[in-house]
């Protein structure tokens, strides 16, 4: 769990189905995959994970249709205070804000739509996709926190298997035998640090602030069908990078099953040093 203390009001306001669900977000420094390595600050997926976390105590568990909903960073999160996280929101879908100190540090929405259209088959790849992306281009340190394969080009296109993570990992999700739609994001999360780099050149040292993201996924996905990433080849520019990416089934076959969105910015270790000093000054 990625939350502690939570409370649920609501309806806020007579003829409004919305029910106001606030937490705590659990920030354990100690975590295997959220500080898979030394950070000065919360990462990004931690706050996407404890919204996704907030809105599935709303959720019939049965729901099996599509998730669709973006988050924007808009402040550095400290380690500390613990943020809070407020949802407001009803069955169909509502939307999230992160707050530290009275700052706004990430908001978004999110919203639930009917009965999702997934392959009813298995899908099978060659060994050799399996083989997982380099650790230092994902910004990963653990082995087992790499969720894409080492990327290949075809038709103007780069793709990225997606591997899924072992069962006990923290991003395996709660629904045994269906893609996690936590993991998803984390892997086009990979497969839009690793494209700067080969891509466009971003040196390895760059530090990347993660701007926001954008998710269109299915929440029954099963497992049997490898799925992997793919973006359209295009310029990247020296600062900023934009990237749509399509889920498909990992043979190729078929049409996208959903569809992944990110915008960063790179920033040298000494412009990353200012911007926090910066930061600290101003606070």
């Amino acid at each position: 769990m990625t939350m502690d203390r939570l409370r649920t009001t609501g309806p806020p306001s007579p003829g409004r189905n919305t029910i106001v669900r606030t937490a705590r977000l659990r920030v354990d420094q100690s975590n295997p995959f959220y500080f898979d390595h030394p950070l000065d600050h919360v990462p990004g997926m931690l706050l996407v994970c404890g919204a996704a976390e907030l809105a599935r105590t709303g959720t019939d568990d049965a729901y099996d249709g599509r998730v669709r909903g973006a988050m924007t960073f808009r402040n550095i999160c400290e380690l500390g205070p613990a943020p809070t996280l407020r949802l407001a929101g009803g069955a169909e879908g509502g939307t999230v804000q992160v707050t530290q100190n009275a700052v706004t540090v990430a908001d978004g929405w999110f919203e639930l739509s009917g009965t999702a259209e997934v392959p009813g088959r298995d899908c099978r790849v060659e060994p050799s996709r399996s083989v997982p992306a380099s650790a230092a281009l994902v910004h990963r340190a653990r082995d087992e926190n790499i969720m894409i394969g080492e990327p290949w080009s075809s038709d103007g296109h780069v793709n990225a298997l997606v591997l899924p993570p072992p069962r006990e990992h923290r991003l395996a999700g709660h629904r045994p035998g269906t893609h996690a739609v936590e993991y998803l994001v984390e892997a086009g999360r990979q497969f839009s640090t690793w494209l700067p780099h080969r891509i466009a050149g971003w040196p390895l040292e760059a530090c990347m602030l993660w701007i926001g993201v954008t998710a269109d996924l299915p929440v029954r996905l099963p497992r049997a069908l490898a799925v992997a990433l793919r973006w359209r080849e295009a310029p990247i520019t020296r600062a900023k990078a934009k990237f749509h990416l399509d889920l498909v089934p990992a043979d190729g076959r078929g049409p996208a099953l959903g569809s992944l969105r990110y915008a960063s910015k790179m920033l040298s270790p000494a412009e990353y040093a200012r911007f926090r000093e910066n930061r600290r000054t101003a606070a």
